[in-house]
């Protein structure tokens, strides 16, 4: 009985949030990474990744001026080729009003802030730990 009762309880979480993610429309800045036949693909069976990615392109990292020696320790931020998927020429300027973290090659550590530096300019790029991503991610799933 308790088994039937929390499918229940699943089938009917999936489908409200199914139905409140609606009509998905994907940032344009995640055709910077993925092909659009995967954008598609994702928009007609996964909606919920096109919500996570369309949130993560505007919270999942943090930007921040250091100290110029601090910098240096950190590896560069490089551009992701989203066809062969792999890492090319290193960012050497920051434009706040243009950035796009989904232009570039990161990884997402599971317990750990993973740290590039952006060039020389005095700025690094903060990428979220897949464990306070699913915690700020399940927090405004939670205030919608």
């Amino acid at each position: 009985m308790k088994r039937i009762l929390i499918i229940l309880i699943l089938t009917a979480a999936s489908a409200v949030l199914y139905a409140q993610q609606g009509n998905v429309v994907p940032d344009n800045r995640l055709y910077s990474r993925f092909q659009s036949d995967d954008i598609n693909n994702m928009v007609e069976n996964l909606p919920s990744e096109i919500v996570y990615w369309n949130w993560f392109v505007d919270n999942g990292f943090v930007i921040k001026k250091t100290y110029p020696e601090l910098v240096q320790t950190f590896p560069p931020l490089k551009f992701l080729d989203k066809d062969t998927k792999l890492a090319g020429e290193e960012e050497v300027a920051y434009d706040a009003a243009s950035f796009n973290i989904m232009a570039y090659d990161f990884e997402i550590l599971q317990n750990k802030t993973n740290v590039y530096r952006i060039g020389n300019t005095g700025y690094v790029v903060n990428i979220l730990s897949d464990r306070d991503l699913v915690k700020k991610y399940n927090k405004m799933l939670s205030h919608e």
